[in-house]
């Protein structure tokens, strides 16, 4: 009697060795971008669950980087789907979408001039073409970081750096990092002395439309911290030094200057109320000191017997004489501009032509 075959046969188990998904089926399972699929579209691209069908044409015109992509794909071997070949990225999508809505515009053209410009629109650009080699946008992306965050004492005075745009305070946390992904050190004094007057809002971050929170580096959170410190030390010392009374031979009124001197002291103690608009105890050691002066309340003077000019405090404008009133404008301009050449060194850096005059 024959004996019964001792084979096994095998179970086919494909558990054990799934069945790479297909190109198709990676489209059919992505998100179709509400914006960015484009029925004549000609290429797919897949990044984080989102799929996006653009014509590769244009993409391949700004981005040498995707150019150099299309000409050694082989298109005899590439899974196609819908007649477009896939192409999986691990960019974020909000960029790509911003980076789209730049190449692809519905409503406006491909220069950023006349955009709603932020620091997501900004960084989305800066960082796409630090991977992708974007051609012309990333000269007008960084244009806007380097007017705003200038090296020029009198452009940020007087506002003129913030004509293009204006972003928030707590989006110089982003402009830090654009600067130090960039290399581009002349923006980072000026980010930093931002950063340093943020208060808690530094530690909770900037918060991204996609829920990330964007923060500085644990080494950058250093110098920013190292930074405050000293801001408020310079901003008290201005302080002291600022409202020393005005010699009489800057005073309008030379022979009753003890009226004057008198406000001088007063605004110094008005000054280290933390209510003051540019109080003492600060780390906003830029701003400017003189609207103290214009905003002293009359309660703050008490009067005297030799008290008449007190009256002058129910009009501002008017609490120090003409001639003292020029003193502080003139001192409060140069010692702020003090403070704004020590910025590099604050963070350890030497800028070259920091401060130096737009021609």
């Amino acid at each position: 009697m024959e004996e019964p075959s001792r084979k096994r046969f095998r179970i086919n188990d494909d558990s054990a060795h799934p069945v790479p998904m297909t190109a198709f089926d990676k489209v059919q399972a992505a998100a179709r971008d509400s914006e960015y699929w484009f029925d004549d579209g000609n290429l797919i691209l897949l990044s984080q669950g989102f799929a996006f069908c653009i014509y590769k044409g244009l993409l391949a015109e700004h981005s040498s980087v995707f150019r150099s992509m299309f000409q050694v794909a082989t298109p005899a071997t590439e899974e196609l789907v819908d007649g477009c070949p896939v192409v999986t990225l691990y960019d974020s999508p909000n960029d790509l979408r911003e980076l789209f809505r730049l190449i692809y515009p519905l409503n406006s053209t491909l220069r950023l001039v006349g955009r709603n410009v932020d620091i997501t629109f900004i960084s989305a650009i800066i960082r796409l073409d630090h991977k992708y080699e974007l051609r012309g946008m990333y000269e007008q992306a960084m244009s806007y970081l380097t007017t705003y965050y200038t090296t020029n004492f009198d452009a940020w005075a007087d506002g003129r750096n913030a004509t293009d745009w204006q972003p928030k305070p707590i989006d110089a946390i982003g402009a830090v990092n654009l600067a130090r992904l960039t290399n581009t050190t002349a923006i980072l004094p000026s980010a930093f002395y931002i950063c340093a007057t943020l208060g808690p809002d530094l530690a909770r971050g900037m918060k991204r439309e996609d829920g990330s929170v964007e923060r500085l580096s644990p080494e950058d959170m250093v110098l920013c911290l190292q930074m405050k410190e000293r801001l408020a030390t310079e901003n008290a010392h201005t302080a002291f030094l600022l409202f020393r009374p005005a010699g009489a031979q800057n005073c309008s009124n030379p022979s009753g200057h003890s009226y004057c001197a008198e406000l001088w002291r007063k605004l110094l103690e008005y000054s280290g109320l933390s209510k003051a608009p540019h109080p003492v105890a600060s780390s906003r050691a830029l701003d400017s000191w003189v609207e103290n002066a214009d905003s002293i309340p009359a309660s703050a003077v008490q009067p005297t017997p030799m008290g008449p000019y007190m009256l002058s405090f129910s009009s501002p404008s008017r609490a120090l004489c003409k001639g003292c009133r020029n003193h502080l404008q003139t001192r409060d301009r140069e010692f702020r501009r003090q403070i704004w050449r020590k910025l590099p060194e604050f963070v350890g850096l030497t800028i070259e032509n920091w401060d130096t005059p737009a021609a």
